[in-house]
């Protein structure tokens, strides 16, 4: 911590010590500030906690809801803070209310319909929203995004009646994960993609080839390099016209072409934003008392050095987690974002984290094609990994990208080929790793 750090987190202890209870509000609900709660409860048990969330359910897991779509669990398996949690934790939980404003001077917030709190320490947590595909007749009856449990139920309500093959726009991990849901329900799908590959903000074109090879098999079918030019219909959808003169007739059709950051409400206040909520490393934004953190914040990448947005679970939760002990007075560190995905597909494993394209690469595979391995390094640092099919060894590989251990890149290409889990060299350094993170060095 910096000494003007240190400073301005001691006079906001000092200041906040002539009361005998701190005012915590925190807006969102989900990852970033159900962590930021559960820490502040855990160093501070006299403070007063409100959460404001624009939905009506308890906290829950959005990277399960195709998971309900697909019929494999129910929508209680996908709460985290069911009510129980608010009441032994003595949250006050406030459904659907949508803040509106944030008046930073005064210390207070409003919401939608009227609501008005005063805060000692705010937590900014409002997520993302997903990008809106403007083409025309995107506001047709039957095209749908997926970002919340309501848009689930919807998609799920509707696919169950729906007879002609649904498309889905975007080869990001929504719209994979929603294709992989419909196969479930026996649909066929359309995976319209406007570049070359799937999941290119985690795969390299080799993992996607291997993807694509087992969507086929699946019966799915893909268009690459296609846009959506323009839905058809009145007041429903009709069909799909696509960049290569294809037109797919439809009645329902899903867009994941991403998120932004849900910023809108900071945009009169004197907090920092580019593309998100600009924050330090103690998840703190120029402004005393305000804190922010998940998917609306921008952080500073491990590799790249610079600040980006990571709209990924583990993140959030980890920032949640730093902001609300530093809003509760013990110095926590974020130490740095980094690109990570563990996903299943289709039944194959792939984790990939760091950079998996430029630089040093070394890769494995198999002959059968179901399992890859790829290692990035700059000079005998290693930048990034992709384990696809065999996903042995992640865990330490991760911990070299964060810590930038010096290493031997003709001995990791040894194991690579193995499979690390059962090469004793990467064992030992996974050893060294924890001691010297356990050492805080």
């Amino acid at each position: 911590m910096t000494e003007d750090e240190t400073k301005t987190l001691g006079g906001m202890n000092q200041r906040l010590r002539r009361k005998d209870t701190i005012d915590y509000v925190l807006i969102g609900n989900s990852a970033a500030g159900i962590a930021a709660a559960q820490e502040i409860r855990r160093h501070d048990p006299a403070g007063r906690i409100t959460i404001l969330s624009d939905e009506s359910v308890f906290g829950y897991s959005r990277v399960l809801l195709p998971l309900y779509i697909a019929g494999k669990i129910r929508k209680k398996d996908m709460v985290i803070a069911p009510r129980s949690f608010y009441t032994s934790n003595r949250i006050r939980l406030l459904r659907q209310e949508t803040v509106e404003s944030v008046d930073s001077k005064n210390q207070r917030v409003e919401t939608k319909k009227g609501t008005k709190l005063t805060f000692d320490r705010l937590l900014i947590a409002t997520g993302a929203s997903p990008r809106k595909l403007e083409v025309p007749g995107e506001g047709l009856q039957g095209i749908q995004y997926l970002r919340k449990i309501t848009d689930a139920e919807t998609i799920r309500s509707e696919i169950s009646s729906c007879r002609d093959p649904v498309p889905i726009v975007g080869g990001g991990l929504v719209s994979v994960k929603s294709m992989e849901a419909l196969i479930a329900r026996r649909k066929k799908v359309h995976l319209i993609i406007s570049s070359g590959r799937i999941l290119s903000q985690m795969l390299d074109q080799t993992t996607s080839d291997l993807f694509l090879k087992t969507f086929e098999r699946y019966g799915v079918t893909v268009h690459l390099h296609a846009e959506v030019k323009a839905f058809e219909g009145k007041q429903e959808v009709q069909s799909v016209f696509l960049s290569d003169g294809t037109r797919l007739p439809c009645t329902f059709a899903i867009i994941g072409k991403g998120v932004h950051p849900n910023i809108g409400l900071l945009r009169k206040t004197d907090v920092k934003i580019n593309q998100g909520v600009v924050v330090d490393h103690h998840m703190a934004t120029g402004l005393p008392s305000i804190y922010a953190a998940g998917d609306v914040v921008e952080q500073v990448d491990v590799i790249e050095r610079t600040p980006s947005g990571h709209a990924l679970w583990p993140m959030a939760v980890e920032g949640g987690r730093v902001a609300g002990a530093n809003m509760a007075g013990v110095p926590a560190v974020f130490t740095g974002a980094l690109r990570m995905n563990s996903v299943e597909i289709l039944g194959t494993r792939v984790v990939t984290a760091g950079k998996w394209e430029g630089g040093q690469e070394v890769q494995s595979s198999r002959k059968e094609g179901t399992v890859y391995r790829k290692l990035v390094f700059a000079g005998s640092r290693l930048q990034g990994f992709v384990l696809a099919g065999d996903i042995r060894g992640a865990g330490v590989l991760t911990s070299l990208i964060r810590t930038q251990t010096e290493l031997s890149v003709s001995a990791l290409e040894e194991g690579l080929d193995r499979g690390f889990s059962y090469w004793p060299r990467l064992q030992i350094l996974a050893g060294q790793i924890e001691q010297r993170e356990a050492a805080g060095g």
